[in-house]
């Protein structure tokens, strides 16, 4: 029997051997491992900083630009309350520069392929942007709740650390998402 396979293959069978036990032994150990990641409205409140200003132009008619964020993490919940200040230049008939405020929630999603995570579904709970003519009204409405989607969607709030081994680990599955005593909690694991 020996002369069936020769010693290419036996070295080739038993690496594929070790390399199944080394994944199976990995698996285990990280099956009912988790990494919890504990940003405090601090860190989010920097990490958002570093990504404003945000400008986006709607038809050549309106520009928009988010600046000056804020971030609260509300006791008990599972969604980030984030607030910028808004600048709207229409540029149709005599031209119109308006300030504002939006205050949004928004929960937390997971992207594990680069372990990132972002603000989605944001709830504007508050928008307040003063003298808009009325013809205007509905298209900045529209343009300033769809600048803040694509800010939030484009703009990561948290990366994991490649240079962190547990967090690189943890690229898999975001558990639970949860604020605790003024911090986001991010729980990790398979």
């Amino acid at each position: 029997m020996s002369g069936l396979w020769g010693p290419e293959v036996k070295i080739f069978l038993a690496v594929l051997f070790a390399a199944i036990l080394a994944g199976a032994g990995a698996f285990v150990m990280l099956r009912d491992s988790q990494v919890e990641i504990r940003l405090s409205e601090a860190q989010l409140l920097e990490a958002i900083s570093k990504k404003l200003p945000f400008r986006k132009s709607y038809l050549v008619i309106l520009d928009i630009v988010l600046d000056n964020p804020r971030i609260t993490l509300p006791e008990d919940g599972d969604r980030v309350h984030a607030g910028v200040d808004i600048v709207v230049d229409i540029r149709l008939g005599n031209g119109r520069r308006i300030t504002g405020t939006a205050d949004a929630s928004a929960g937390v999603r997971y992207r594990p392929e680069d372990g990132q995570f972002f603000l989605v579904d944001p709830n504007i709970e508050k928008l307040s942007v003063g003298n808009v003519p009325l013809a205007y009204s509905e298209k900045v409405d529209t343009a300033i709740r769809k600048t803040l989607t694509a800010f939030f969607n484009e703009r990561p709030v948290y990366t994991l650390k490649e240079t962190d081994t547990r967090q690189k680990t943890a690229k898999l599955i975001l558990k639970t998402v949860a604020v605790q005593e003024g911090v986001l909690v991010l729980t990790l694991g398979l």
